[in-house]
């Protein structure tokens, strides 16, 4: 009796050990920076996913035997997929062009890079960001603009639709 009880607890705590691991490699969650580079003219887009979650989001959207660390067209087709989901708008909600600029492997993470001129109307925009979401809906996507060394922020979910986001305007 004892015996079975030793390994009825060593199955419960390895179960949850397991799932505890399990869930911390999923992080469900994605950053994206804006950032107004004054000495470029550009405005960059960075968008950064945990590699793990990636992996799994592109086995799932792209094909089963998608590998993100050893295929560049892998990368590819997923920043595509990634930046498919991601949308600006100036203040008068017309949309801005993003240009894709490439992916690049860092650590845990996938980036995937985007830009596209500023011009003298930014001082908000509207943004939708939805990657990640149709697979998990917990998925949070943090975005935040930076523009003279100020951030603002917004988390976007599965239920928000364009979120009206108000930069500082740049100093005269």
């Amino acid at each position: 009796m004892i015996r079975q009880l030793t390994l009825l607890l060593i199955s419960i705590v390895s179960l949850g050990f397991f799932t505890g691991e399990a869930l911390a490699h999923q992080q469900k969650e994605a950053y994206t920076s804006i950032v107004f580079n004054q000495r470029s003219g550009m405005l960059e887009i960075q968008h950064r996913f945990y590699l793990h979650d990636a992996e799994h989001a592109a086995q799932q959207v792209i094909d089963k035997n998608t590998d993100l660390i050893s295929d560049p067209v892998g990368r590819d087709a997923f920043a595509y997929y990634a930046i498919s989901t991601f949308s600006m708008q100036d203040q008068k909600q017309q949309p801005l062009t993003l240009t894709y600029v490439g992916t690049e492997l860092e650590g845990k993470y996938l980036w995937v890079y985007q830009e596209t001129p500023i011009t003298v109307d930014m001082d908000g925009f509207y943004l939708k960001m939805t990657a990640l979401q149709e697979l998990w809906s917990e998925q949070t996507n943090h975005i935040n603009v930076e523009r003279n060394k100020r951030v603002t922020s917004a988390r976007l979910h599965i239920a928000d639709s364009w979120h009206y986001i108000e930069v500082v305007k740049p100093a005269k």
